[in-house]
């Protein structure tokens, strides 16, 4: 069973914000990935790597995966049907990349010791100091 862990990061002394996911393979760490990006918000980050994570499954042929996200933001969207009040862009590519897809959206806390969602804070915070 595919597990990705994802999160998003904003700096604003530096106005660069930062998506991380990392993958796992029943427990074992497969592969990560992170990207930064200029003039954001941290929400628009976290829906971000939310989409590249689905983009990295459909690229290994994945549809059936479980994604865990610290963001209420992300997961109260995906889950409550909160309202798309803002970055309605992003929520757009959102309900194509996630088109055929099963997924089990799972909130897990933030900064609370969970190894692999502190490693993949770490990598969005370490994508807002890459440009």
């Amino acid at each position: 069973m595919i597990s990705i862990y994802i999160d998003g990061a904003y700096s604003s002394s530096r106005d660069m914000g930062g998506w991380a996911f990392v993958v796992l393979e029943d427990g074992v760490k497969v592969d990560s990935n992170f990207f930064p990006v200029p003039n954001t918000t941290n929400n628009r980050m976290e829906v971000q790597a939310a989409i590249e994570a689905c983009l990295w499954t459909k690229e290994h042929e994945i549809t059936e995966l479980t994604i865990l996200s610290d963001s209420m933001y992300v997961i109260g969207t995906m889950t409550l049907n909160w309202k798309r009040k803002k970055n309605t862009d992003l929520w757009e590519i959102m309900d194509t990349v996630t088109k055929n897809l099963t997924i089990n959206w799972k909130h897990v806390k933030g900064h609370e010791g969970n190894k692999y969602n502190e490693l993949c804070d770490a990598l969005a915070v370490q994508a807002t100091f890459v440009i």
